[in-house]
């Protein structure tokens, strides 16, 4: 069986919002007494995590938990303040039932969190409850059907309840998404990016996305790898394929979304993530992918006010989306700075040099804006966009 790893709790961002009737839903056996739900979580369950993920990062476990567990009743609305506690708790080995009822309750909280439904599963396999172990990872599926770790645990899974032929398929499935054989199979399409060949990188992508022969998972893969190397029309076409198939794709939604926004295709993508925000309300890159769109839009207030719904992190698609906001109100310097965070935090976010060569050409920084044309130039989706910044980056700097 592949071995799942727990993400590590320093990664978690805070999920605020609040679901109705959430004290009405029941965890499952072997949990500990019901607690008090309170109709708002208290103002100190942020400031609790944040701590309680300080101590664990330090290896401090017994002492993150001892802080953590007094709030657990305290903060109902909050998944990621049980998912943490539940991979605490799991880790010390003589609270498997307390951490099932925690990571029982970051479901409840967020139904279509992976994160959460990753985590209650590893809890119920900790107890040996297989049938209810497969039904989180058939969950898990669902919600992302490109989780590699969720299939090949499945077919070992179904194997166990001796569902063979549930159990091949889910091995079969695990095949086409093993991190090898995916690097392998888009390996040229990254290669032509590390060269900057824009021209024949769209034409591989499109050689990729015709195939009539690969499964929907294999969509949900290309759609994302085409995202990341700057082909994004194709991106778009690639997650429309998978979405024929899980049509609430979070990975496939997510990367036509994006996808939509770099192409400035913006009723479409606010389409797009409106859905996903009807699935997920509380997500926070689809909440920073709304607040680009409607600065994009010219509704600096809205885009301000869903940026404030969002968890204060560093999450690339954040500061993305507070350049853009900066940008759209003239505050040259604060929009360069938060697009500079956003490309050293995700380098794939090739969209971001031409935000940067907009800024440059604008704060009179043109040489700088030549550079960041000259990047445009090596991205299929941006080719166009930077032979116009060149142009104009060398107009201000007096060449021809």
């Amino acid at each position: 069986m592949q071995r799942i790893f727990i993400p590590l709790a320093t990664s978690f961002a805070v999920l605020l919002t609040p679901l109705p009737g959430l004290a009405k839903k029941k965890v499952e056996a072997d949990t500990e007494p019901p607690v008090p739900v309170y109709a708002k979580d208290d103002p100190g369950c942020r400031d609790a995590v944040a701590k309680a993920a300080t101590l664990f990062a330090a290896n401090k476990t017994a002492e993150a938990i001892a802080l953590l567990r007094p709030w657990s009743s305290k903060c109902m609305h909050n998944s990621q303040l049980h998912l943490l506690l539940s991979t605490m708790l799991l880790r010390i080995g003589n609270a498997k039932a307390e951490a099932q009822t925690e990571a029982k309750i970051a479901c409840d909280i967020s139904p279509n969190s992976t994160a959460a439904h990753m985590q209650h599963a590893l809890t119920l396999m900790a107890m040996d409850k297989t049938s209810s172990a497969k039904d989180e990872f058939e969950r898990i599926t669902e919600i992302d059907p490109t989780s590699y770790d969720a299939w090949s645990t499945l077919s070992d899974l179904y194997g166990r309840l001796n569902e063979m032929d549930k159990a091949k398929a889910a091995g079969e499935k695990a095949g086409i998404l093993d991190p090898s054989v995916r690097r392998a199979k888009f390996r040229t399409l990254h290669s032509l990016r590390t060269a900057g060949k824009a021209d024949a990188l769209r034409n591989e992508a499109a050689r990729l996305l015709a195939s009539d022969t690969d499964p929907p998972e294999y969509f949900d893969q290309l759609a994302a790898e085409a995202l990341a190397v700057g082909a994004y029309n194709e991106a778009v076409s690639a997650a429309n394929k998978a979405l024929e198939k899980y049509p609430s794709s979070a990975s496939a939604l997510k990367a036509k979304a994006l996808g939509l926004v770099f192409a400035n295709n913006l009723e479409e993508a606010r389409t797009t993530v409106d859905k996903m925000l009807s699935i997920t309300p509380d997500d926070n890159d689809a909440l920073s992918i709304k607040a680009m769109i409607l600065s994009d839009q010219g509704h600096a207030d809205e885009s301000e006010l869903c940026l404030k719904k969002v968890a204060s992190d560093r999450r690339p698609l954040l500061l993305l989306a507070r350049g853009k906001l900066a940008a759209k109100r003239n505050e040259g310097e604060e929009a360069i700075k938060n697009f500079e965070q956003a490309l050293a935090a995700d380098g794939s976010l090739l969209v971001v040099h031409s935000c940067l060569a907009d800024e440059f050409i604008k704060t009179g920084r043109y040489e700088d804006a030549l550079a960041e044309a000259k990047e445009c130039q090596r991205v299929p989706g941006l080719k166009i966009l930077g032979n116009d910044y060149e142009a104009k980056a060398k107009e201000g700097m007096g060449q021809k």
